[in-house]
């Protein structure tokens, strides 16, 4: 898991075993910094697609219903998040349907560029 998802959930779902999660959680500079880098960029992205991006970045091939289980919100809510980071929106993920009801979050190039501006903001 990249560095700074890692510490997110950390920060959302208290993982006490991580050290840096621990000093994280007070860090009002660490979520600024991630607040920053996504707000530079895609001003109108609300906090929960902000979350949902951080687990579709964190996960290989999630669907709908694989992010939603993780932020604990239903698969339509996770669906209407994501759709606002797809190409009709800011552009940082695909969905693709399987055929069998499911959709599988990919993040597009600008996507993986974001990713790694967010683990390299933090690092």
């Amino acid at each position: 898991m990249a560095a700074c998802c890692k510490l997110l959930f950390c920060i959302l779902y208290g993982d006490k075993s991580q050290n840096q999660a621990r000093q994280a959680v007070g860090n009002k500079e660490f979520l600024q910094e991630l607040t920053n880098v996504f707000k530079r960029s895609y001003p109108g992205l609300t906090a929960e697609a902000i979350i949902c991006f951080m687990v579709a970045a964190n996960e290989k091939d999630p669907t709908v219903g694989d992010v939603a289980r993780v932020v604990g919100m239903t698969e339509p809510t996770v669906y209407q998040h994501l759709s606002t980071l797809t190409s009709a929106g800011a552009g940082l993920v695909g969905l693709v349907n399987t055929g069998d009801g499911r959709n599988i979050v990919q993040l597009t190039p600008e996507g993986e560029q974001l990713a790694a501006s967010l683990n390299q903001a933090v690092s």
